[in-house]
C-alpha cells in the first residue's frame, strides 16, 4: 500500500465500500506510527492466520443456524434476511470484534452481502467477461495497491485457478508467504498480502471438507436430486459439475482482501484504531460475507 494516501483516494474508497469508522478502542498490534515499537511481519502474518481460522468458525455457525431453523424460507431474500442476521450474531461474539458496535457491524455485512451478490448478477447475465471478483478487487484499487502488490495478487489468483489440488494450493500460497516479493514489502504492504494466503489457505481447508455439509442443509437433506450426485474419482474443485470451488475460494480471498483494505483505510484516519488492527477486523468480515453468500447463491441457483 503505498506510504501516502491522499484524501481523494480515501474518501473514494470510503464510498465504495460504505466503510464505518472503527470506533472500538482494543487493538491487538500497535501501529508503529504511534509507537516506537516495530511491528513484524511474521506478527501481521500470525494475525490473519487468526482471521483465516476465524472465518471457518463462522462458517459452521452459520451453517448451524441453517440447520436448525425451523421450516422452509418463502423465496431467496428470505435466504439471505437470515443469513445476515446469522453472520451480525456470530460475528459479534468474536473477540476480534467486540468493541465493535452491532450497527457498524451489521452496516458492513449488509455492504458486503450486496457486493458480492451484484458481482454474482453480473456473471449470471454476461454483463462482466471472465473477470474473477478478485481481479475486480484488484482493480477497483489499482490506484491505492503498489505494483508489487498487484503482481502478487495475480500470482495468488493463477495459484487458485490452476492448483491441481487442495494441498497443491495451500503449499503454493505458503510459499508466497515465504517469497522475497512479499519479505521486501513494507509492513502495510504485507497486510493485503496475507489477507489474500491466509483467508484462502483456510477456506480451501473448510470447502474441502464441509462443501457437501452445506449442500445438504440448503437442499434440505435431498441429497437424492440428480444434481448433488459427484463425479466418480474427482477431487474437491470437480466433484459436483454445478458448484465451483474455485470460485467459492476466489471469493473468499476478494472479499478478505477487500474488507482489509477498506478496513486499513478506515483505520488509518484520524482518531482510527490504525491500519492493521482495522484491516485485521475488515478482512474477517469481509470474508465471513463473501464466503458464505457465494455458497448459498451457487447452491439456491443449482
Amino acid at each position: 500500500m503505498k506510504k501516502t494516501i491522499n484524501n481523494t483516494m480515501l474518501f473514494a474508497a470510503t464510498l465504495v465500500l460504505s466503510v464505518f469508522l472503527f470506533t472500538f478502542c482494543t487493538q491487538t498490534v500497535e501501529d508503529p506510527k504511534d509507537s516506537e515499537e516495530i511491528v513484524n511481519s511474521d506478527e501481521i502474518l500470525r494475525q490473519f492466520q487468526t482471521v483465516g481460522l476465524l472465518h471457518n468458525e463462522i462458517m459452521d455457525e452459520v451453517l448451524d443456524d441453517f440447520r436448525n431453523h425451523d421450516g422452509h424460507f418463502e423465496d431467496m431474500e428470505g435466504y439471505f434476511d437470515f443469513l445476515e442476521e446469522s453472520l451480525v450474531r456470530n460475528l459479534s461474539s468474536k473477540d476480534l470484534l467486540i468493541g465493535m458496535k452491532i450497527e457498524d457491524i451489521q452496516a458492513l455485512v449488509v455492504d458486503e452481502l450486496v457486493r458480492t451478490r451484484t458481482h454474482y448478477q453480473a456473471h449470471k447475465y454476461k454483463a462482466l467477461e471472465s473477470e474473477s471478483i478478485l481481479l475486480s478487487v484488484v482493480s477497483l484499487y489499482e490506484g491505492i495497491l503498489s505494483p508489487k502488490q498487484i503482481d502478487i495478487l495475480r500470482r495468488v489468483e493463477n495459484i487458485i485457478d490452476h492448483a491441481l489440488t487442495v494441498d497443491d494450493m495451500i503449499i503454493s500460497l505458503e510459499m508466497v508467504n515465504n517469497s522475497p516479493e512479499v519479505h521486501s514489502l513494507d509492513y502495510e504492504d504485507r497486510l493485503v498480502i496475507y489477507a489474500a494466503t491466509s483467508v484462502g489457505i483456510e477456506s480451501a481447508i473448510y470447502w474441502n471438507a464441509n462443501f457437501e455439509k452445506w449442500i445438504e442443509v440448503l437442499m434440505y437433506n435431498d441429497s437424492s436430486d440428480l444434481n448433488f450426485q459427484k463425479v466418480a474419482g474427482a477431487g474437491f474443485f470437480d466433484s459436483i459439475q454445478w458448484f465451483n470451488g474455485r470460485r467459492m475460494i476466489n471469493t473468499d480471498v476478494a472479499t478478505g482482501v477487500g474488507g482489509a483494505i477498506g478496513g486499513c483505510l478506515q483505520g488509518a484516519l484520524a482518531g482510527g484504531v490504525g491500519c492493521i488492527p482495522g484491516g485485521i477486523t475488515g478482512g474477517l468480515i469481509g470474508a465471513a460475507v463473501g464466503s458464505t453468500t457465494d455458497a448459498v447463491l451457487q447452491i439456491l441457483n443449482r
